[in-house]
């Protein structure tokens, strides 16, 4: 195996509008870097197709940037980048993180390193053991990536409820996943990743995808157990609205401000305990003493809905141990899997999403077995504390 190059990070920011950007830029040079190089790529960028003044805003963040950098004597290498012409087609967070890290291993490369690429966003702030806790784990751990702890920026429960909320879904929804058994149960969050660069180019890179982007490629390690979760440092992000992406947290807090008596709905508890017989019961599945005749019917109807009969016969005629056939069965009934199993138990198996409120007011009770806090503040420092003890 080729050498870890843990003292060489590069960072990766794409830009789009960002009005926070320097603001980023200052945290990261107030985190430790001594015994490290850093470099910081950023990328302000928008589509071929973009109006007037978008570009006119954009060039204005840029030459902020430049100017900035003019005047900075710190110990960081900063390199800020301007792309205005991005294809239409593609053009969006995807697309700029994937100009990003193929560039950052490229630069590795051609120093024949096998370095950390380490994804950041610009409305973020990090903490101050940021890089050394980074080059750490990857030089004392065997994963090729890594989900780093997050935390969004939040101050008001008037406020900022919208962010709070979305957060607790979130944690809700992984905490839930731990909690019947899936392996798979990480965090995906674009800001908050990082690959060694030698394994970003042998898996083919970020994706262009305008959204969820983040998740895709981080799924790519975690089916391949390659992937870790980083609790000894953080990474910031704001709670800001954007009408960016489709979907993710910029898109969520508009839709969630755009209607004042909008509530925050997340899965419902019934669909992951209806899962769970079958994820409690996996070596008696694969010896074949477990009757799948006795899943909930709505969840056998969606196991017939993607072949599951056929294809779990397949795993077990090509594995020949328990711990063989457990990986392979979740590289099958995957991440992927599973939200399309919830969302088939909610659009089929009526089974409906319920408030955030409730989601957590069950989690409480049944997992922790704590009484339910009622302030949404309280509540996600509780799903943090309890987030935060899966590190490794």
């Amino acid at each position: 195996m080729k050498t870890r190059d843990t003292k060489n990070i590069t960072i990766c920011i794409p830009a789009y509008l960002e009005p926070k950007l320097l603001y980023t830029l200052k945290s990261l040079n107030k985190a430790e870097s001594e015994g490290i190089e850093i470099k910081v790529l950023v990328l302000i960028n928008n589509s071929e197709n973009a109006d007037y003044l978008q570009k006119l805003q954009n060039l204005q963040y840029f030459n902020d940037a430049k100017d900035w950098l003019n005047s900075y004597n710190g110990n960081l290498y900063f390199q800020i980048l301007l792309n205005q012409k991005l294809p239409h087609k593609y053009a969006g967070v995807g697309l700029a993180r994937k100009i990003l890290g193929d560039k950052a291993a490229a630069d590795f490369k051609v120093q024949n390193l096998n370095g950390i690429i380490v994804y950041l966003d610009a409305d973020c702030i990090v903490s101050e053991n940021y890089f050394q806790v980074i080059s750490v784990y990857f030089e004392t751990s065997s994963f090729n990536a890594a989900s780093i702890r997050f935390e969004h920026q939040v101050s008001d429960l008037k406020i900022n409820t919208g962010i709070i909320e979305y957060e607790s879904h979130l944690r809700y929804y992984i905490l839930m996943q731990r909690y019947i058994g899936l392996p798979f149960a990480t965090h995906t969050v674009g800001s908050s990743m990082a690959v060694l660069s030698d394994s970003y180019s042998s898996k083919g890179g970020m994706n262009k995808r305008k959204a969820g982007e983040d998740f895709y490629f981080l799924q790519k390690y975690i089916k391949d157990d390659e992937c870790g979760i980083l609790t000894e440092c953080c990474v910031y992000p704001s709670g800001r609205i954007s009408e960016r992406v489709p979907f993710g947290t910029g898109r969520a807090m508009l839709n969630y401000e755009a209607n004042n008596t909008f509530t925050w709905q997340t899965y419902n508890p019934k669909s992951f305990v209806i899962l769970q017989l079958l994820i409690v019961n996996l070596e008696k599945v694969y010896i074949t003493t477990f009757d799948l005749n006795r899943l909930n019917a709505q969840l056998r109807a969606f196991l017939d809905a993607i072949d599951f009969d056929k294809n779990l016969e397949q795993i077990r005629q090509n594995t020949t141990t328990y711990a063989a056939f457990k990986k392979r069965f979740f590289q099958y009934f995957d991440a992927f899997r599973l939200m399309k199993y919830l969302h088939y138990m909610r659009d089929e198996g009526g089974i409906n999403d319920i408030p955030i409120i409730e989601g957590l007011k069950w989690y409480f009770e049944n997992v922790p077995k704590e009484n339910h806090v009622l302030n949404p503040m309280e509540s996600l420092r509780r799903l943090r504390e309890i987030d935060n003890t899966y590190g490794n």
